[in-house]
Parts: structure tokens; C-alpha cells; sequence
């Protein structure tokens, strides 16, 4: 671009034509050079009216949550293809951080199968910063999350997340509709084809809402709220009565469930924010054998799990957690096996027994010592014993033999 403005260094100026200066070429030069900085660092923010892209997002941090997923734009038909694609070059963070005015349900809906099925969390924001088209990442450390907003369809994509996290006004709930009917509400314009259209996508929407642990009143708010009216923002309150946001650790409440022709066993389900495991309390023999078994209802890979869980067991230690304090014990690897439920590690709680887990209020596996990724997952087999105390007695009762 510069020859255009500069002779050849061999070429004679015509008579009575004057040569640029030096001092012209070298302001030309810089104007050029500082034209050029301006743009390599102006602040990236996709325009979320357009189809929805994917981004590697992060600060170059090497922490929870230094990275992520950015969703940008409007969900379109073929949005879930865009994002399979997206996830087969590789991707960093746990994260999808959706930013968007909504688009097709029933993307929106394959969207959000993906996300669960990835075991990918969702939360809600505007990812800015300096973007690297070759690596398709925005630098976030001139940027960041700024506030941002998830409406109408894009909800269903969100609900997908293993963990969502979401705040006040964040999501925006509104009918489904055409917007064609919107240019004159009062024209008849649905045939009897189009509301048995409607009906079904009802029956998909509820039935996906509940497969994703949300409750089905979030779809009686939404059918509430007219499109021709402004979209219904929920409040914090509202999220959390609706089971929207599970951003929170969660210990379901104990169960008693038989354990083969004899004994029994005590069941919980965690969930934190990097992982999700089934846990089995038992007893064998005796009640002063207690055992623990997990079974990762997360998505992992078993060849490398075995190996995984085995580094993580060396030399771990458990605390049972009461009014009274903290007792540690250590734990003994027992087995590592294929479950029908899923990869499955049992070890024993050297020393405990299950009066003391009658007395624990939570059981903790310790992380110390242990690298990103080996303690995200310890963070998941931390628990609460919720529920009726009296349930651990009965199992220590019934020792498997």
C-alpha cells in the first residue's frame, strides 16, 4: 500500500514536480503504523442480532474459571451444527457464557442437549476484549463479562447447562410466536396445521424443561407474557424457586437402597461446580467397616478415569464433618470396576465407623497436593449427609456380607 505513494528510488520527478519529503514519507509512515495498532487493539463485541458464533475466551490465566466458552448472537437452525463443529477443534473452560436476543426454540433446545451432554455449565454475559481471528479466542484482559442478557428462546439453550449460574434481570422469558403475526396480531392467520405445530413444540418445550431439572412453571411465565409486550426479565428470587440456577453445591437427601440378595446401602447424589457423583455409604461384615463407593454421573473418559481416580486415592485422607469438629481417616483403595450406572471406585474409611457417619453432618475428600484438574474433581465428591439420620442406623443393621 505504501507504493502507491512513493516513486520507485530509480525514477526521475517530472520537471517541476518536487519529491515527498523525508519528513512527509516518515509521517505517512507512522499515521499508517498507529492506524494499524488502533485496530489490533480495538475492543472486540460481537453484534448479538447476528447468527450466534462461538469463541475461546479467557484471560491467559491458568485457573477455575479463567476460561470459557463465549456464545455470541442470535440462535439460529443451524447453530447446534455451528457448535458440534465448534467443540471437535478442541475447546478450553467448563463454561458456555451465552449472550443473546433468542431465535429458534427448537435449536435453541438441540443447543442445550449438547451443552448436557458435554457437561458443560452455562452462565450469563457479554465476553469483550481483543480477539485473535487465527485462534478464534478473545483475549478478555482489555475486557471481560460485561453485564449481558439471555431471552426468550435462548433460555432453552441455557437450561442445558450441568451448572447455571444467573442473576437479577439476566433472563427474559416471552410466548413463542411468529414474527410475522406480529406486524397485525388481531389477522387470522393460523391454520389448524399451525396450532397442532404449536401444541407439539409445547409437549418438546415441557418435557425438555423437566429432563433439565427446571420446573415446568417457568413455561406458564412465559406463555404469559404476549410478544407484542416487553419480555418478562425474572428476578433472582424467581430463578432459584424455578430451579434455574443450581450454581450452588447441592447433597440430595440420603436413601436406603438394598444391595444385592443382602445388606443395604446408603445413597446421595452431590453435584458442585466442577462435577457430579453418586456416593454409597455402606458397611461390610460389621458397622466398623465403612466404605464408600463413587460413581461419577459426570461424562469421562474410562481409559483415562482408572488412572485418574487411582492417583487421586494414593495417600487421601476423608473428613467427617460434625457440630463437634473435624475427625480424619484414611482411605484405602478397595476397587476400581465398570458399574451399571458408570465407572465406579469403592474405598475403604480406614478406622471409621458408621456411628461416626451417624454423627458427620458432611463428608470431605482432601486436595491437597493434587493439580487443577484432579482437584475439580475431588471438589465433586465433597457431600452433605441431608436427611433422616435414622437411615444410617438401618444400614449399619444390614452390613453387605
Amino acid at each position: 500500500m505504501f507504493i502507491s505513494l512513493i516513486a520507485p528510488a530509480r525514477a526521475q520527478a517530472p520537471a517541476g514536480a518536487s519529491r515527498p519529503s523525508l519528513r512527509l514519507l516518515t509521517l505517512v509512515l507512522i499515521g499508517l503504523a498507529a492506524a494499524q495498532s488502533a485496530a489490533a487493539d480495538e475492543r472486540f463485541s460481537y453484534d448479538a442480532s447476528k447468527p450466534m458464533q462461538f469463541f475461546h475466551a479467557g484471560d491467559g490465566g491458568n485457573c477455575n474459571g479463567c476460561s470459557w466458552i463465549a456464545a455470541e448472537g442470535t440462535i439460529q437452525r443451524d447453530t447446534p451444527e455451528v457448535f458440534r463443529q465448534f467443540l471437535a477443534k478442541g475447546w478450553s473452560g467448563y463454561e458456555v457464557v451465552l449472550n443473546s436476543p433468542g431465535g429458534d426454540p427448537a435449536a435453541a433446545m438441540r443447543l442445550g442437549e449438547i451443552i448436557r451432554e458435554q457437561n458443560l455449565h452455562t452462565s450469563i454475559g457479554k465476553t469483550t476484549g481483543r480477539f485473535d481471528p487465527e485462534g478464534n479466542r478473545i483475549n478478555t484482559v482489555d475486557g471481560g463479562q460485561d453485564p449481558g442478557h439471555c431471552a426468550s428462546a435462548c433460555v432453552w439453550a441455557f437450561l442445558g447447562g450441568a451448572r447455571r449460574a444467573a442473576g437479577d434481570g439476566e433472563l427474559g422469558v416471552q410466548q413463542l410466536y411468529d414474527p410475522e403475526t406480529i406486524k397485525d396480531p388481531q389477522a387470522k392467520t393460523a391454520s389448524a396445521l399451525d396450532r397442532a405445530a404449536d401444541q407439539a413444540m409445547m409437549g418438546n418445550l415441557i418435557s425438555y424443561v423437566i429432563r433439565m431439572d427446571a420446573s415446568p412453571k417457568l413455561l406458564a411465565l412465559a406463555a404469559a407474557q404476549t410478544p407484542w409486550r416487553e419480555i418478562s426479565w425474572l428476578k433472582r428470587q424467581e430463578i432459584v424457586e424455578l430451579g434455574i440456577d443450581t450454581s450452588k453445591d447441592y447433597s440430595s437427601p440420603m436413601t436406603v437402597e438394598p444391595f444385592g440378595a443382602g445388606g443395604s446401602y446408603i445413597e446421595i447424589i452431590s453435584r458442585t461446580t466442577f462435577a457430579s457423583f453418586r456416593h454409597r455409604l455402606y458397611c461390610r461384615g460389621d458397622a466398623s467397616n465403612v466404605y464408600l463407593a463413587m460413581i461419577p454421573i459426570s461424562k469421562y473418559d474410562s481409559r483415562t478415569f482408572e488412572a485418574t481416580m487411582r492417583g487421586i486415592m494414593a495417600e487421601r485422607s476423608v473428613d467427617l464433618i460434625s457440630d463437634s469438629g473435624k475427625r480424619s481417616f484414611p482411605l484405602k483403595l478397595a476397587a476400581i470396576e465398570s458399574a451399571p450406572l458408570g465407572f465406579q471406585t469403592s474405598v475403604q474409611m480406614v478406622g471409621a465407623t458408621m456411628a461416626d457417619l451417624q454423627a458427620a453432618k458432611r463428608i470431605e475428600v482432601s486436595y491437597d497436593g493434587l493439580g487443577k484438574v484432579d482437584s475439580e474433581i475431588v471438589m465433586g465428591l465433597q457431600f452433605d449427609l441431608a436427611g433422616d439420620r435414622r437411615k444410617i442406623g438401618i444400614v449399619a443393621r444390614s452390613c453387605v456380607k
